[in-house]
């Protein structure tokens, strides 16, 4: 039913642009249980403020739509515009939360997000403490050095995810970035077309959620405990801060002779190494890593991720349901 809903919302903006931002209502409408999920998911992680950062995107990109059904699509959907311009700020502040998505200091991070949207709004702005008189579409521009920071801004955020389970709902916001990029940087572009790449930006939103969701029970099989930590750290808090942390357990194994290292699809053996076939890692490895990633997850969160019986370490474990 997601899968048609998309699709018939998709149909919708490209051949009756006029009633899309409707279906795109229901569609945008309809993320608020994959976002729950989500929610539910990180709890006791660091990750949780980039999901209040996605919420207040999903609803940013709502209003747009929302808004969007009271303006003409020949006037370019000027509130849509701005609201869908929110939308992306909000979207790209969720990416950067990740970067250090860890306590302390997630939240005080999380906040300084708050500037990068403000520093991304400087382009509304004609002078200090006042907007912009422009009307219609006029303000809804960007120009250089404010698209190289926002190309900036999309590449760490989505490339931080697309060598993941998820790197298809970061495939979705990927197009959705650019969509916004044309939208803001060609002004010469008639109204009715810009108004599509509004609405185009609104899906691929909820398109990226629902993607992540399907995606989210599908880790790989684990062989081992600390292969099931691993691969719900790495989806998770993505490429950033799991090469930094195989690396650093990589460090511990080569000194303390151990017969595995820890690879991106898992435990392999070391080379020309007798156990090469049994990749049996020590005890100690498994409390190294959790030493590791202590700052990321509470430790109660760690136990349920190695204590759920089913190859997603994303679903909530059964005790929380």
């Amino acid at each position: 039913m997601i899968g048609l809903l998309l699709m018939v919302s998709a149909l919708g903006i490209g051949f009756d642009p006029d009633h899309a931002p409707g279906v795109l209502v229901l569609v945008l409408s309809s993320t608020a249980w994959p976002w729950h999920q989500a929610w539910r998911s990180t709890r006791g992680t660091g990750l949780r403020p980039a999901w209040i950062w996605a919420a207040l995107a999903l609803g940013l990109s709502l209003t747009a739509q929302l808004a969007a059904l009271g303006e003409p699509l020949v006037t370019g959907r000027p509130w849509a515009g701005r609201l869908t311009y929110l939308a992306v700020l909000a979207t790209l502040a969720a990416l950067v939360s990740v970067l250090n998505a860890r306590t302390p200091g997630n939240r005080v991070w999380a906040g300084l997000m708050v500037l990068l949207v403000v520093v991304l709004l400087i382009p509304w702005l004609e002078a200090p403490w006042r907007l912009r008189r422009a009307r219609g579409l006029a303000q809804l521009q960007l120009e250089a050095p404010w698209t190289l920071f926002y190309g900036l801004l999309a590449l760490v955020g989505l490339t931080n995810y697309l060598p993941t389970r998820f790197g298809a709902a970061a495939g979705w916001l990927a197009l959705g970035l650019v969509l916004e990029y044309l939208g803001l940087t060609r002004t010469d572009w008639p109204a009715e077309r810009r108004a599509l790449l509004w609405s185009s930006v609104s899906w691929t939103l909820a398109a990226s959620l629902w993607t992540a969701r399907f995606r989210a029970d599908r880790a790989p099989a684990a062989r081992a405990r600390l292969e099931r930590l691993w691969f719900w750290f790495r989806d998770l808090w993505g490429v950033v801060w799991a090469l930094r942390i195989q690396e650093r357990f990589n460090r511990t194994a080569e000194l303390k002779a151990w017969p595995v290292r820890l690879g991106w699809f898992g435990l392999e053996p070391v080379e020309h190494s007798s156990t090469a076939l049994t990749l049996a890692a020590p005890p100690e490895a498994e409390a190294a890593f959790r030493g590791l990633i202590r700052r990321f997850a509470q430790p109660w969160r760690i136990e349920e991720v190695l204590a759920s019986d089913v190859t997603s370490s994303c679903r909530p474990a059964k005790a929380a349901r």
